[in-house]
């Protein structure tokens, strides 16, 4: 699909198909559990919640009911979210409407967006997130400049 000029922004310069920078690493292909995140068509619900589930019981001694319907909650957010990526990587972020008349924004962004709102919520009941983990502690640091800037005279 052709879209007008104005629209180059949105839609971003074209990506190379070939190379793919991965900010997870798998260690072997066999390794689906952090694969997923770069090759959303990788995502296994079933190994996830294993995975998930044997972290749980590692690091709290023992997983209750309520955990493993919360990690299931989690999996169908994860798995609305990858189905909308990967819908989106093939339509595109810009669709045309009402017969090719108007453009407008995937529908999928926003139920991309809202299922990783809902994904986010669900990890950090479950002590997922970095934040919600015991010891966490942000380690940003403030350059020198803006340090004496907020010390004040």
């Amino acid at each position: 699909m052709n879209l007008p000029a104005n629209l180059h922004i949105v839609r971003g310069p074209p990506r190379k198909k070939d190379g793919h920078d991965s900010f997870i690493r798998s260690t072997s292909d066999d390794d689906l559990t952090s694969d997923w995140i770069d090759r959303p068509e990788r995502w296994d619900r079933t190994m996830f919640i294993a995975n998930a589930s044997n972290y749980l019981q590692k690091k709290n001694g023992g997983i209750d009911t309520a955990d493993r319907h919360l990690l299931s909650m989690l999996a169908s957010q994860i798995e609305i979210y990858v189905e909308s990526i990967l819908k989106l990587r093939s339509d595109g972020l810009v669709m045309a409407f009402n017969g090719g008349m108007t453009m407008g924004p995937n529908p999928y962004m926003a139920i991309a967006d809202r299922a990783l709102y809902r994904s986010i919520q669900v990890m950090k009941e479950l002590e997922l997130s970095p934040k919600s983990r015991d010891g966490y502690q942000s380690t940003r640091q403030l350059t020198p400049e803006l340090q004496s800037l907020l010390d004040g005279p």
